[in-house]
């Protein structure tokens, strides 16, 4: 159904944390957090929106992996560092962006607030 829509959005709520890029690099602040599933699990998500944006690219449709942020939340004990309205914000601003908008983009604004974009 979302094919009859004027301006069709996914936005696939991903993690910055769950970066390869960032993973590998011994400078980034969370280096050192290496959890199992997770990580794997939002790498999967990540490609999937890869995929998605591509399959899509001729149409309409925006697809983007978005992260939240750091929220604090009852699944890290609410040690996060934004709030739970931070991060609708965040997730409601790509599923409501215009035609001009980006697609098949890791946006990330808390890990880089000037673009957004995040290393996939």
């Amino acid at each position: 159904m979302m094919y009859k829509a004027e301006e069709p959005r996914i936005v696939n709520v991903s993690s910055s944390g769950c970066s390869l890029t960032l993973h590998c690099d011994p400078a980034w602040k969370y280096y050192s957090h290496k959890a199992a599933v997770y990580p794997a699990s939002k790498a999967a998500l990540n490609m999937y929106t890869i995929n998605l944006a591509y399959e899509l690219k001729d149409t309409s449709f925006k697809v983007n992996a978005v992260c939240p942020g750091f929220v604090a939340t009852d699944f890290n004990d609410h040690r996060g560092t934004g709030t739970v309205q931070e991060a609708g914000t965040r997730i409601s601003k790509y599923a409501m962006i215009g035609e001009d908008g980006p697609t098949g983009k890791f946006i990330s604004e808390e890990h880089n607030p000037e673009t957004g974009e995040c290393p996939w």
